[in-house]
């Protein structure tokens, strides 16, 4: 109700306003001019009948032209008033339309159509999306150059140019510094006001990027974690924060021996099938007991007891898996020839390592890397077909569980002082 007030007294003319005042000038001028060409039609020069008239018609007409004026005036500046009043207020708005727009955390950019075509104007959120630092630079680019494949470029712009508008929907863009990034995208064909031919498309862009890496996250976990973990980590109760964290686990590998021998002597499709079975068999057996499948490399699988989850006796389930592998093996070799069995040697460490994502901003994987890890690797390396190596800081969690017979100490790559291990028989 106050604005209204404020409004309507803003716009209101008083006598005082220019045009108020020009009208009654022009008012003032007419009288006298009247009264002079008055004075000349009748020789009278008495100045009071002059300005006011020798008789009570020519005073009602220079008072209604003195009215006329002043009207006309009045309605000039109302009308500036208005004018200014409206302009004001465009401006205003404007101002908080572009107080929003550079403040919204949505890219918006506007361009003309084509794959060459140029930037007219961006908000400072889809500068930051696309790495540049100001709409000049901006504007030195074409289009093109924002798109990951100029096919998907094209795709837009054959959409937009005959059905004026794109829906929301995905695609991956390219930084300055040629990083991708993904991002949902809606834009709309307008025409400008100044010119038959001008065209130019409205986008809005939302960076998804964050959102698409743990998407592949949740996916990359529901296949090398057990379903409940899974399901754990996708609806948010478990957590696995970017980079790296220190983190005490068991790493276990598996590595099949004289596989090179094996699948020379057998078709590739043959081999392919054989270690599905094998990993499936493998895999299950580690969703059982609480493990994560770090990854495959060819005819080796790595483990982790710890990460991204850990319990409180993740070495004895990782010796217990261990146990159940050999055991399957064992049944699943009684039914084949002898020289198509799977023997493998297991090596197990428990230690301090750093368990986060790895890779580049295109792919990235959970793992975990140090000398844990390291000398798991050695372990299974060093142990014979059908064996299960653990070391002395894995042994120190188990030696109560399971049957453990130590061995000589080996020397192991990339370690100035033997090592002690352990072979376990056997759960006591």
């Amino acid at each position: 109700m106050k604005n209204k007030i404020r409004q309507y007294t803003y716009k209101q003319v008083r006598i005082w306003d220019q045009m108020v005042l020009i009208g009654i000038g022009l008012a003032a001028i007419y009288w006298v001019l009247d009264s002079f060409m008055l004075m000349l039609d009748t020789g009278n020069f008495n100045l009071f009948q002059l300005l006011f008239g020798t008789s009570l018609d020519d005073s009602w007409t220079r008072l209604v032209v003195l009215c006329l004026f002043i009207i006309f005036g009045s309605h000039v500046q109302f009308t500036m008033n208005a004018r200014k009043h409206a302009e004001e207020e465009h401006q205003k708005t404007e101002e908080q339309y572009h107080t929003l727009v550079n403040n919204i955390s949505v890219g918006i950019f506007r361009a003309t159509p084509g794959l060459n075509g140029k930037f007219l104007m961006a908000n400072p959120a889809f500068l930051k999306i696309i790495g540049v630092e100001s709409e000049d630079e901006l504007r030195k680019m074409n289009v093109a150059d924002i798109y990951e494949k100029p096919d998907e470029g094209k795709i837009i712009l054959d959409n937009i140019l005959p059905r004026g508008e794109v829906p929301w929907a995905e695609i991956r863009l390219k930084r300055k510094d040629g990083t991708p990034c993904w991002a949902m995208f809606t834009a709309k064909m307008a025409h400008g006001k100044d010119s038959k031919g001008f065209r130019y498309f409205d986008t809005i862009i939302e960076d998804i990027s964050e959102y698409k890496q743990s998407a592949a996250a949740h996916e990359h976990f529901q296949k090398l974690l057990s379903p409940d973990v899974a399901e754990m980590l996708a609806s948010g109760r478990l957590k696995t924060e970017k980079g790296g964290q220190k983190r005490v686990a068991s790493v276990l590998f598996a590595n099949i021996r004289g596989f090179t021998a094996m699948s020379e002597r057998m078709k590739p499709t043959e081999v392919l099938r054989m270690l599905n079975e094998y990993y499936e068999g493998m895999v299950n057996i580690v969703f059982r007991h609480g493990g994560t499948v770090d990854k495959f490399i060819g005819d080796e699988i790595m483990v982790i007891w710890g990460a991204p989850v850990a319990h409180d006796n993740d070495p004895v389930r990782s010796v217990h898996a261990a146990i159940d592998m050999q055991s399957m093996l064992a049944q699943l070799n009684e039914d084949c020839p002898a020289n198509r069995q799977i023997r493998i040697g297991i090596g197990i460490n428990t230690g301090s390592l750093v368990a986060g994502y790895i890779g580049s901003t295109c792919l990235m994987s959970y793992s975990v890397i140090g000398d844990t890890v390291n000398t798991a690797s050695r372990l299974c390396s060093a142990a014979k077909p059908g064996q299960i190596i653990i070391s002395e800081e894995t042994y120190n969690h188990v030696k109560s569980v399971f049957d453990i017979a130590e061995l000589k100490p080996i020397l192991a790559k990339g370690k100035a002082e033997p090592i002690r291990i352990f072979s376990v028989n056997n759960e006591q």
